[in-house]
């Protein structure tokens, strides 16, 4: 069952949005992929972010969709969730990032981000997100590094758990 937005999110939205922009630079200070961007950096990533508010409960994206974009979490918490499972595999909140990995491989998402109570995102499209990262070759190389040592971490954090072999 999925769960659209409500007027009463896209009005919050509205009001939202107006007031987040004004933080977004230093929020984006604090996800990995940002953390070495200069303030003009900063400052272009922050001008094609559009602001999302959503009640507890709503779905930013499904299982299988194709992504196009990512998002940065202001407020509130996101539950990640496989297909068929009813227990989160994470929950990520104000100050991180969801949906990073989508920007490395575009194809079907492999899980559902439901919200697990009103939130305050900012969604970041791949397509104006790739744009700034080719006019930016500085942002460019510490974003992908980062991004590099993200997944290095990810990767130690359940090799412990594999019980066959994977490479």
């Amino acid at each position: 069952m999925r769960n659209t937005v409500t007027f009463a999110s896209m009005v919050l939205q509205r009001f939202w949005g107006k007031l987040a922009c004004m933080k977004l630079e230093e929020l984006l200070k604090q996800i990995h992929l940002f953390s070495e961007a200069s303030a003009q950096d900063l400052t272009a990533v922050a001008a094609i972010g559009e602001p999302r508010m959503h009640l507890a409960g709503e779905y930013i994206y499904h299982t299988g969709e194709i992504p196009d974009s990512l998002f940065i979490i202001e407020a509130g918490t996101i539950d990640v969730i496989l297909k068929d499972k009813d227990i989160p595999i994470a929950s990520v909140g104000a100050g991180q990032a969801l949906g990073e990995m989508a920007f490395f491989e575009r194809e079907g998402r492999l899980a559902s981000a439901v919200t697990h109570e009103t939130t305050h995102l900012m969604r970041l499209p791949f397509v104006r997100l790739d744009q700034i990262l080719a006019q930016r070759p500085s942002l460019a190389l510490s974003f992908y590094r980062h991004a590099c040592v993200f997944f290095a971490r990810q990767l130690r954090a359940v090799a412990p758990d594999l019980d066959k072999r994977y490479f």
